[in-house]
């Protein structure tokens, strides 16, 4: 299915988090990781009561001060030269945005969801690749 509209995408996105028994990896842009940890907090909160590995990767050095609350549930990792937007759940659905978010209007935002774990555990594994390189984000001191 094709999203329009960046809080369509955040309420699918909000689903898809429910729906996660497993695993989650979110790869996404500093600002992105901003706005998604305001818009998502309590269900990026609730994945890590009920088992599930958060996983993110995004264009961060340190742990800016906003980002604080996710050294609890998350284990996040600096993704520099990559400028990707996506979401993995559970190796069955993924949801990747079609343009930058930077240049592109909120009301623009536009993201494909994909419910087939052939497609999702294909694009999991050649990430899983990228994830194992990745260096951690510093404590900010």
């Amino acid at each position: 299915g094709a999203i329009k509209g960046r809080d369509n995408v955040y309420a699918h996105l909000k689903s898809m988090l429910e729906r996660a028994n497993k695993s989650v990896t979110i790869v996404t842009t500093q600002q992105g990781l901003l706005r998604k940890l305001k818009k998502l907090k309590n269900s990026l909160s609730k994945l890590q009561e009920r088992g599930v590995q958060l996983r993110i990767a995004a264009p961060l050095n340190e742990y800016p001060y906003e980002l604080a609350p996710l050294r609890q549930i998350a284990k996040v990792k600096n993704l520099q030269g990559l400028k990707s937007r996506f979401v993995l759940v559970d190796d069955t659905e993924m949801m990747f945005m079609v343009s930058d978010d930077v240049s592109t209007h909120e009301d623009y935002d536009t993201a494909v969801w994909v419910n087939t774990p052939y497609f999702t555990k294909a694009f999991t594994s050649m990430f899983h690749k990228t994830w194992d390189e990745l260096p951690d984000v510093k404590r900010k001191e």
